[in-house]
């Protein structure tokens, strides 16, 4: 679960892949097919991949769904660092400002008939990250930093 710790810096010869995209379904699906590239290349286990793909799966969806600003589709770079403890995946794009570190878990409904479809997302993110750091840089872009622990 996210406990809001920093993120350690990376080091220096830690594999680092950019990956960039337009804000769009078929920008997602590009940039996602590149992010499973630069996870060929790591030793994962199964967990850490899944791991790492669904909180790129769900951040993305987020920024693809609900980014947009004045009907422009915002511009998304991803970066993948590789550390020996993590996967780390920075989020940056230029859509409208959003930090999902404050939206509380949705509410369990009471019956099959009470749930709503969708809404889960950020919440497995932050059950996913061991930590998610977010800041609104200088340059009016969004930057969300998910650490994901590499199990055993």
């Amino acid at each position: 679960m996210a406990d809001g710790s920093r993120v350690p810096a990376p080091r220096p010869d830690a594999p680092r892949v950019e990956i960039r995209f337009r804000g769009t379904h078929e920008g997602f699906a590009h940039g996602f097919e590149r992010l499973r590239h630069a996870l060929d290349r790591e030793t994962l286990n199964a967990t850490t991949r899944y791991n790492a793909e669904l909180v790129f799966e769900e951040i993305v969806a987020n920024i693809v769904g609900h980014g947009a600003r004045k009907g422009r589709q915002p511009d998304v770079c991803v970066t993948l660092e590789a550390r020996p403890d993590s996967i780390v995946l920075i989020f940056d794009d230029d859509g409208v400002p959003f930090d999902p570190r404050g939206l509380p878990d949705p509410v369990k409904p009471k019956s099959l008939e009470e749930a709503k479809v969708g809404g889960f997302g950020l919440m497995l993110v932050r059950h996913t990250a061991s930590s998610l750091e977010y800041q609104r840089t200088a340059e009016d872009r969004n930057q969300l930093t998910v650490r994901v622990p590499r199990k055993p």
